[in-house]
């Protein structure tokens, strides 16, 4: 693992600038002369401050979700806890997200950019331009702020205030175009809430991205593991697939499939669980309010439009491969089971528990989100076992 200050960790150096810079960045008052702390961290008073906001942004977003619609964004208190947890966290998952597809656009446009994460996790990945949206003007004017301590050139850089729910989203972004990536970042579960129609408004939204996109160009989007949101995102995902549009990533073999959890019923859902170097004020926060960041849970694709040309991949996984969708599962017989999903559906993995076999095949190692290669499974009514010519692949970059 890298060490957390080398350039080969972007997300620690982001964090430590924005430290460096906070009382000028979301005013946050200074602690008192002698107080425990240091410019490089946050005191003792500021994390109590930062803790009770964080307390109510995550119930506000992921609880009863009150603030959903709301313009929480312009709370200078949950604009500094937005900035100190949830946005290292939305870094980090675009960032992981890019790792895993191995695509790394040059252009891109920012759909409910909020403060920036996603556009800076695409920037630190290779990205040269970006135009960033959002009905917070709160939120752009610190993007342009937080943005401004990375690499990219600020010309480089435009913020449009605009309503994605308006009749015209991406009106003022398209003369910048055409875009080799809209993203979507946590901000579609966040339109037309109530509304009777709302699925098929936010589709049409995100289909309209295609107008928007290079030849090479694709959709990316990520929304919040939650039951609700998670089946939302993976029923725009079947209804982009139905209109032609190829998932890129996250599913092997299923680029033009509907999600096998989808179908599976209402308490069913699918949800990437992604690895990452936990950064200081994350962890901290995350303690006092009895968050747990340790692992970075998303619903997320990459999907291209039905324009897209016919030689270029459509996913990013070879055909035969299947990704793992769950944690491991001990059932009353007593096996060690986990669900992969692939061109073949969605069903279960397992072997015995107490079976030296699952140690030194690595199946006892497998973990949601690893996509793999089986050869030779002993076939069981249920699904696949681990059978005595088993082969497990892990393949490289998921």
């Amino acid at each position: 693992m890298p060490d957390s200050r080398s350039p080969e960790n972007p997300l620690a150096s982001r964090v430590e600038a924005l430290l460096k810079r906070r009382h000028e960045l979301v005013g946050l008052p200074r602690g008192r002369p002698g107080e425990p702390g240091s410019s490089e961290g946050l005191t003792h008073s500021e994390y109590a401050r930062m803790s009770d906001a964080l307390f109510r942004l995550q119930r506000g977003l992921t609880g009863n979700r009150s603030l959903i619609g709301a313009r929480y964004m312009d709370d200078p208190d949950l604009l500094a806890a937005y900035l100190f947890f949830y946005w290292p966290v939305s870094y980090a998952q675009v960032a992981g997200v890019l790792a895993q597809s191995g695509l790394r656009p040059a252009r891109v446009l920012d759909m409910g950019s909020g403060p920036g994460p996603a556009t800076a996790a695409l920037l630190d990945a290779g990205a040269v331009s970006a135009v960033l949206v959002d009905s917070s003007s709160s939120a752009l004017d610190l993007a342009r702020r937080v943005l401004a301590q990375g690499r990219a050139s600020s010309d480089r850089l435009r913020y449009l205030a605009a309503d994605l729910e308006g009749p015209a989203p991406y009106g003022g972004a398209a003369d910048a175009g055409p875009y080799d990536c809209v993203v979507f970042g946590h901000s579609l579960n966040e339109l037309w809430i109530g509304a009777h129609d709302r699925p098929e408004r936010v589709l049409a939204l995100a289909a309209a991205a295609s107008g928007c996109l290079s030849t090479e160009g694709f959709l990316l989007v990520v929304e919040p593991a939650l039951l609700a949101t998670s089946r939302d995102a993976l029923a725009l995902r079947d209804g982009l697939a139905a209109a032609g549009w190829s998932v890129f990533a996250p599913c092997p073999g299923r680029s033009r499939l509907g999600c096998p959890a989808l179908a599976a019923g209402p308490a069913h859902t699918c949800h990437d669980e992604l690895r990452w170097e936990t950064p200081e004020t994350v962890r901290v926060l995350a303690k006092r309010t009895g968050l747990d960041k340790d692992s970075l849970k998303a619903t997320w694709f990459l999907a291209r439009p039905p324009s897209a040309p016919a030689a270029l991949p459509r996913s990013a996984y070879p055909e035969d491969s299947f990704r793992v969708v769950s944690d491991p599962l001990l059932n009353k017989a007593g096996r060690m089971r986990y669900l992969l999903c692939g061109a073949a559906g969605r069903f279960p993995f397992s072997a015995p528990a107490e079976d030296p076999r699952s140690r030194t095949s690595g199946f006892s190692y497998l973990r949601r989100g690893d996509v793999i290669r089986v050869e030779n499974p002993e076939i069981r009514e249920s699904g696949w076992g681990l059978g005595p010519a088993t082969r497990i692949e892990v393949l490289p970059g998921a």
